[in-house]
């Protein structure tokens, strides 16, 4: 009996391991290119979160998730990873890189990832726009100077000019993780 468990123990597959890179997103907003490192956090905490869809989808047993902190100790590599895509095909492993893109009137982070073939296998993107808002001032005064019961009350009413307000559309940290949970779910199976 011993014998027949310890080869079913060895003939099993070997664990299939995922590698998953988590490229620092590319900013086009300058004020917010000093946030990179804490918006690189937020992608690697949503990375982790969400491989659970790597394991249900492509049969992966483990899914191991690295930034640039990291894959240098995880990886025996000589790879320059300021050109991701190349170390994932040298190393065989996928790469998500992040754009977010903002402008006066809207903010979007597009999200994608490759596999170790760089192929694109999965992307989403969240947008939020900025938004206009205005309030007209209406004042309404009422004059009881002169008034008597065959003369009725003056009410004046004044209108100022509108008090526009531009809310800047905003990279919210909600947006980031719901963008990665719609790109791990929206993976493939094999």
């Amino acid at each position: 009996m011993y014998w027949i468990l310890t080869t079913l123990l060895w003939a099993q597959e070997p664990e299939q391991k995922t590698t998953i890179y988590v490229a620092p997103p590319t900013i086009s907003e300058p004020k917010l290119a000093n946030y990179q490192p804490y918006l690189n956090s937020v992608i690697v905490s949503a990375t982790h979160t969400n491989s659970h869809w790597v394991k249900r989808q492509r049969k992966s047993q483990s899914v191991l998730v690295y930034d640039t902190h990291t894959i240098e100790y995880a990886l025996d590599t000589t790879c320059d990873y300021s050109r991701p895509l190349d170390c994932a095909d040298d190393n065989v492993h996928w790469v998500l890189i992040t754009d977010i893109v903002v402008t006066p009137q809207f903010a979007t982070i597009i999200v994608k990832l490759y596999d170790e073939n760089i192929q694109l296998i999965a992307s989403s993107s969240k947008s939020s726009y900025g938004i206009q808002e205005c309030k007209s001032e209406v004042r309404t005064t009422t004059i009881e100077k002169g008034a008597t019961k065959s003369s009725p009350k003056t009410k004046i009413t004044e209108t100022s000019p509108e008090k526009c307000v531009t809310l800047q559309p905003s990279v919210l940290d909600k947006d980031i993780k719901q963008a990665v949970t719609i790109l791990f779910a929206s993976i493939h199976p094999l």
